[in-house]
């Protein structure tokens, strides 16, 4: 089988390899008939030539090659017409792809192949006097008579990802509640393989029991940014005893005074590009997110907690936020000059 992993999740395409080398046995064998090739300096004739060896007492062999097409590509675009050396490995490689035996798996893995260029919709050589014109398949072509398969496999989106985490973690039987896949997908985002690891952290932390949001929260390294929010929450709903709850769960995790000082005036910048958006555009989390260049999660939080201010408000907050800054740096406690700066904003008259 030839397969085409192209523009492919890292993680996702990581596992489906290791799920084609399983399947060729034992595990010392499997990498016996395992090859991988770098395509940048690849010929056509030496890729075909590796795909056509026999595997070493297995049924099948495994070969894997980076960025071939992404080159091949490259350089067909750069060439002046067909009869180019770049066209002639293209059509060596397109005409002779479905006459690989099938003993070798051939997963070509490319990230760049551009879509409204020859190597994907074919082209026609050039006559000479000694061969007459040829139509040669492009790779959509191969892949619609099903000579390869293109596997997709798409990072999720930040609205299904929760769904696939879920799923995900149901298939390595962990156990997870809703909330905090939820609140790990929002503190991760899209990143499939650090998702892994953090989801294999909290289940050994967990234990039998299910994974909930305290074990995310205390655990995964971003929590600290949905604790921010949480200040910026109460401070909103000038809650001085929710504010000063967080500030204290923050200081519980070392986080020291000009730290907390940067990530206030971090949230207090979100909620102005938020209120802003959210006053032109309009939309979704996911909308605003695009726009302003902050993930939906922050967004989100933003949202909820723009329509307590009125823009002139933030901008005072910010002015605020800068004085403070500018007294911890000359000589005033830093520590204490936190505590005035959140029992200020959570007496302010909006």
């Amino acid at each position: 089988m030839i397969y085409l992993h192209l523009n492919c999740d890292e993680y996702l395409s990581g596992q489906r390899i290791a799920e084609r080398k399983r399947a060729l046995g034992d595990a010392e064998m499997a990498d016996l008939n395992t090859a991988t090739l770098d395509g940048n300096q690849l010929r056509t004739a030496d890729l075909l030539g590796e795909a056509s060896m026999m595997p070493f007492l297995a049924p099948k062999r495994l070969l894997l090659v980076n960025g071939f097409l992404d080159s091949l590509d490259k350089r067909m675009a750069a060439s002046k017409g067909t009869e180019s050396a770049a066209h002639q490995m293209a059509a060596q490689l397109l005409t002779e792809l479905e006459l690989l035996p099938d003993t070798c798996d051939l997963i070509l893995i490319d990230n760049n192949v551009d879509k409204r260029r020859l190597l994907w919709k074919g082209f026609t050589t050039a006559a000479t006097e000694k061969h007459p014109a040829r139509k040669i398949p492009g790779l959509d072509e191969l892949i619609k008579r099903k000579v390869m398969i293109a596997e997709e496999l798409v990072t999720p989106d930040a609205k299904a990802l929760p769904g696939w985490l879920h799923a995900y973690a149901r298939a390595q039987q962990i156990a997870i509640e809703g909330q905090a896949t939820q609140t790990l997908a929002d503190f991760v985002g899209p990143n499939l393989r650090q998702l892994h690891n953090e989801l294999l952290k909290l289940a050994t932390y967990a234990g039998k029991r299910p994974i909930t949001v305290q074990d995310v929260r205390l655990l995964v390294s971003d929590a600290s940014e949905a604790l921010i929010w949480d200040l910026t929450d109460a401070l909103s709903q000038r809650n001085g005893r929710g504010a000063m709850h967080s500030l204290y769960e923050l200081r519980r995790g070392d986080a020291n005074p000009f730290y907390l000082l940067t990530m206030i005036a971090r949230q207090y910048r979100i909620l102005l590009k938020v209120k802003a958006a959210m006053q032109s555009s309009g939309g979704n989390e996911y909308d605003i997110a695009k726009v302003v260049g902050e993930k939906p999660y922050s967004v989100k939080k933003a949202m909820n907690q723009a329509n307590s201010y009125p823009l002139s408000a933030l901008i005072a907050t910010m002015d605020r936020l800068l004085e403070a800054d500018f007294a911890m740096k000359t000589g005033a406690n830093p520590e204490t000059e936190i505590d005035l700066l959140i029992a200020e904003l959570t007496q302010k008259k909006r």
